[in-house]
């Protein structure tokens, strides 16, 4: 298929900035995926189904994670389209044990009809996958099999918070971590706040800002411990740490660690972090397991860093994150979604 005459269109939920920049490099107009749905099925799979069935016509379907799979699997049985999954969320992530967090729908499919059903209509419905991490390239490929194209195309920092970052002079003398990330399960804010009174034993002066809202007023009471709620600026947040956390149990790149190292800041996160591959450039070090001793080890061995070297993880990490501005990621989610195109 040529992707230069290829009539495109992204079926999205709520789409990531990043994302509707990756529609608008390949020239792709923004369908919402439940842009029809009729009240009487309400938030159900049937009504995924319906807007499936009652989706304009493309030559190419680019689809926005999980839940508008669904409705793409639905449109695939009436349409010759072609289907790119944007693999950006943990939808397929784990499909199938006890872990799997996905939409509730979905497990109820998994349980009644197993994993390899999933994973048929998987190959059947993907015809290509543009994966935002290779992290989500591997769980990905085992749902879509062996001969699916995948290319692998990483998010941006948005152009304003690029700039802004730029400016910022971390305090990289302090004993003071931040994360920064909604209060979901898959964040795993609560195994860095657990971890925090082992960090406080060896580095009784640490201090740990959590930004983001929604989190509990537990955390208050942990000494150390400070949540921020939501911030207007990452700018504020960043300046008085010396040290950024991701201690996801499962997150494909999340943008806050390049935001992070945009701003000079040594991030430390979990293997189950799709941004471990680009943190491994920093330091290998700062990549530990997901669970609260590994992540305390971590924050505790960062802490007891010279200033020098300190210094040298940040400038390493700044160098990094600024290689995630809008137009190069673009210009290569372009050349990605070319590429699985070409293989069809």
């Amino acid at each position: 298929m040529d992707p230069d005459t290829a009539d495109v269109a992204m079926l999205y939920q709520d789409p990531h900035p990043a994302h509707e920049g990756f529609a608008d490099a390949v020239g792709a107009d923004l369908v919402n995926y439940r842009g029809r749905e009729p009240s009487v099925f309400g938030d159900s799979l049937a009504s995924d189904a319906y807007n499936g069935l009652s989706l304009p016509e493309y030559d190419v379907f680019i689809v926005e994670g999980s839940r508008p799979l669904y409705t793409a699997v639905a449109k695939a049985f009436t349409s010759d389209a072609k289907f790119v999954y944007l693999c950006a969320d943990h939808g397929l992530h784990a499909l199938g044990n006890g872990e799997f967090e996905g939409d509730s729908a979905l497990k109820s499919l998994i349980g009644r009809f197993g994993t390899p059903m999933v994973r048929a209509v998987g190959s059947r419905t993907i015809d290509g996958v543009i994966a935002v991490s290779e992290f989500a390239a591997e769980f990905t490929r085992p749902i879509v099999g062996p001969n699916t194209p995948i290319e692998v195309a990483h998010p941006f920092i948005q152009p304003a918070v690029y700039d802004a970052l730029g400016t910022v002079s971390p305090a990289l003398e302090s004993k003071t971590a931040v994360t920064v990330g909604r209060a979901a399960r898959y964040k795993g804010v609560d195994l860095l706040v657990d971890a925090w009174e082992e960090v406080r034993r060896t580095h009784p002066e640490a201090e740990l800002h959590v930004v983001g809202g929604g989190h509990p007023e537990d955390y208050d009471r942990v000494e150390g411990v400070e949540r921020r709620g939501y911030v207007e600026s990452l700018v504020d947040a960043f300046g008085p740490a010396s040290l950024f956390v991701q201690p996801s149990r499962m997150d494909t790149f999340p943008v806050s660690t390049l935001e992070a190292m945009r701003a000079g800041l040594p991030p430390l996160v979990t293997e189950g972090a799709g941004t471990r591959s680009v943190v491994r450039e920093v330091d290998e070090e700062l990549v530990v397991e997901a669970d609260s001793a590994s992540i305390a080890r971590g924050v505790s061995r960062q802490f007891g860093n010279s200033h020098t070297t300190n210094r040298l993880l940040a400038a390493r990490a700044r160098r990094i994150g600024s290689q995630f501005d809008a137009d190069s990621r673009k210009a290569a989610f372009r050349s990605a979604f070319r590429r699985v195109l070409e293989g069809f």
